[in-house]
């Protein structure tokens, strides 16, 4: 598993230029590499959802399970599971002893640190806490966007097989797939509620289409209203 970042600029001299003189001066003289930033978080090259194909890890009950994993972006990852602990058994390439190995849920990786987990899918509610399509993902909360729009980046699914369809896709998730799927939602033209009930009342601002019907019902009984106020006015006066 290779966690990695894209620094947007970095990555738009190669796509702007085809001259490679101006690539080698725009990426050797001109960029500057203490204004970087992190826009986009890969894992093992992919971000989500499309870390579903390239970054899932497909699982059993009471399997034992090897991850080998490596921080080659500039910032930590602090990588999270969601309903298991597993047990870090090396650490940049070196085994660790039976006395040193510890048992967590959030493990810590510097730049270009690697370690060895150990992870077994037992249901006992420690290793696990059940089968189910258990998210992993860093915890730094940039980690889990993809140029500021979430869900993103390096989020992933650890999925028990029975959950898998014959796609190998996960179930349950159909709603929330469809709608990150969906390159409006990435290009922040789509809120996250845009398909709820709740898209008008927490959609974009602007201007709300009049209600031509109710407008013109409206001022008839003002027309009206006005109208029997000046001919009782006229009896009045007679």
């Amino acid at each position: 598993m290779i966690y990695q970042s894209i620094d947007k600029n970095l990555a738009g001299i190669i796509q702007n230029h085809i001259d490679p003189r101006l690539i080698a001066q725009n990426m050797a003289r001109d960029y500057n590499m203490t204004e970087s930033h992190e826009n986009y978080f890969l894992l093992n090259g992919h971000a989500f959802p499309y870390t579903l194909r390239d970054g899932l890890i497909a699982v059993d009950e009471n399997q034992h399970i090897k991850l080998r994993i490596a921080n080659v972006q500039r910032s930590p990852v602090a990588l999270h599971f969601h309903g298991h602990k597993a047990t870090v058994t090396a650490t940049d390439g070196v085994d660790l002893g039976e006395h040193q190995q510890t048992m967590r849920d959030v493990f810590d990786l510097a730049p270009a640190q690697r370690l060895d987990l150990h992870l077994q899918t037992l249901n006992d509610g420690l290793h696990s806490y059940s089968p189910g399509l258990w998210m992993f993902h860093d915890h730094v909360p940039t980690g889990t966007t993809s140029d500021g729009m979430e869900p993103g980046g390096n989020m992933a699914i650890l999925a028990y097989k029975s959950l898998l369809d014959e796609q190998g896709m996960p179930t349950l998730h159909d709603h929330t797939l469809a709608q990150v799927f969906d390159k409006n939602y990435y290009a922040k033209n789509r809120p996250v509620w845009g398909g709820t009930d709740y898209a008008k009342q927490l959609g974009d601002v602007g201007l709300l289409e009049p209600d031509l019907l109710r407008i013109m019902a409206f001022c008839l009984l003002i027309g009206l209203s006005l109208g029997l106020a000046v001919l009782i006015a006229l009896r009045f006066k007679r």
